[in-house]
């Protein structure tokens, strides 16, 4: 019997579908976080300092428990891991849901909900072990997830105005209790590794060599020479950038346009057309990643953020709009491009990816700290956006100076290998 689909293990895509679906259902919190931020601060009597520091602290604990959540999914299996990931993460929402307070709020989302971080790793390393030929684009999908559900709750809450952020709270948190575990348990099976290693043992001589072919072909580096890696400076540096952007944009642009005084019909247009755009541009770079040099696409993808950011920071009339199309068709594709780089440059496990992830996470910290405070003194997010600007300009030199160094390397390894040929064939000569 054929266990194969499109090349790849058909397990690897039931594991993918069970993986879209929690997604799909987290972006509940992000929306609530991104579009009620007024009303958050209203209810609650806080500041939006305060739910900053609220997101931050989130981020933050997510950060630190990314590592040590990348060495329990080399130790233990990503299930289990993802299991406890989402045990955290309701009752993180549970607590919200049910207490009506500041610091309620803080301890609910900031603390607890941030412990789910521990499972930050677990996808990717899925990603990775499930896919072969068909890496980039499988990630690209899950990325979608949580943007088909920004572009489907976003219309239905604005529509719908008696909805709240209590409500996407809610329904989060019941949602969680009857999809997410009964998801993980069924979807992600423990034996789904063992299935697959079946299946491609089962596959044709030429299947076999083709997916030897797509490997990593980096080698193993030990954490000391991995730290020190210039391409682990240079995704570790984009993935800081990428978290710091996402940090803007999902804690402060609603406010950023508010301030602005976009119309909020303007608003909720952009918002949904940012959902559209993010899932369009994860399929476009996904695509592409599959064929083309990684480091080129990298350059290109924080290129087309240089010139989004740069159209926010002018507050055009049509900004919001430009910055939707420019940034939603980023959004999704750094991070899996990092770690595509880093996995298939230097054969990244868990350990090393869970470190990157802290990188991506201490950005996005930054970002709402910088956001909340930029408000609270100057009164506007000016320099949160220029900050953005000048990173995402440091991220794209960075992938474009590895890119150069790899070619210039290639070129000198060919024409070692031309001078050996020809030396050994003159001694055969002679």
């Amino acid at each position: 019997m054929d266990t194969t689909w499109f090349k790849e293990s058909k397990y690897a895509w039931i594991g993918l579908g069970s993986l879209w679906m929690i997604g799909f259902i987290g972006a509940l919190t992000r929306f609530s976080m991104a579009f009620f931020q007024v009303q958050i601060s209203d209810d609650l009597g806080i500041s939006r300092g305060f739910i900053s520091m609220a997101w931050s602290t989130n981020l933050l604990i997510a950060a630190l428990c990314a590592p040590l959540g990348g060495w329990l999914v080399d130790r233990y299996g990503p299930k289990k891991v993802m299991l406890l990931a989402a045990v955290m993460g309701t009752l993180g929402t549970g607590l919200v849901v049910i207490g009506h307070h500041p610091l309620v709020f803080f301890i609910g989302y900031g603390v607890i909900s941030g412990l789910a971080g521990i499972g930050s790793s677990t996808n990717y390393m899925l990603m990775f072990e499930w896919f072969r030929h068909h890496r980039a684009k499988a990630m690209a999908l899950l990325a979608s997830a949580s943007s088909v559900g920004l572009a489907v709750i976003t219309p239905l809450f604005v529509s719908e105005s008696w909805l709240t952020w209590k409500d996407a709270f809610t329904a989060s948190f019941a949602l969680g209790i009857l999809v997410t575990f009964p998801v993980i348990w069924l979807g992600i099976k423990s034996s789904q590794r063992n299935n697959m290693k079946k299946a491609q043992t089962g596959v044709s001589k030429n299947d076999a060599e083709t997916q030897a072919q797509n490997k990593p072909e980096g080698t193993a580096l030990s954490p000391k020479r991995f730290a020190y890696a210039p391409i682990f400076v240079v995704v570790a540096f984009a993935l800081f950038t990428c978290g710091l952007n996402m940090g803007t944009v999902e804690m402060n642009l609603v406010a950023i346009h508010q301030l602005a005084e976009v119309k909020p019909s303007m608003i909720a247009l952009s918002m949904s057309l940012l959902g559209i755009m993010e899932i369009t541009g994860s399929l476009i770079f996904g695509y592409f990643m599959d064929r083309y040099n990684k480091l080129i696409m990298m350059t290109i993808l924080y290129g087309i953020r240089i010139m989004g950011f740069a159209f926010l920071f002018m507050h055009l009339g049509s900004s919001p709009i430009i910055f939707a199309i420019t940034f939603g068709i980023t959004y999704l594709s750094a991070v899996p491009g990092g770690l595509l780089i880093i996995n298939e440059m230097a054969n990244g496990k868990g350990k090393q990816t869970g470190f990157l992830l802290l990188f991506h996470q201490g950005g996005g910290i930054l970002g709402a700290l910088i956001g909340g405070l930029s408000f609270d003194y100057f009164q506007n997010y000016q320099n949160l956006i220029a900050v953005d600007v000048m990173i995402c300009i440091l991220a794209a030199l960075g992938y474009f100076a590895i890119f150069i160094s790899q070619r210039r390397n290639l070129r000198i390894q060919n024409k070692n290998a031309a001078v050996s040929e020809l030396i050994m064939g003159g001694s055969r000569q002679a």
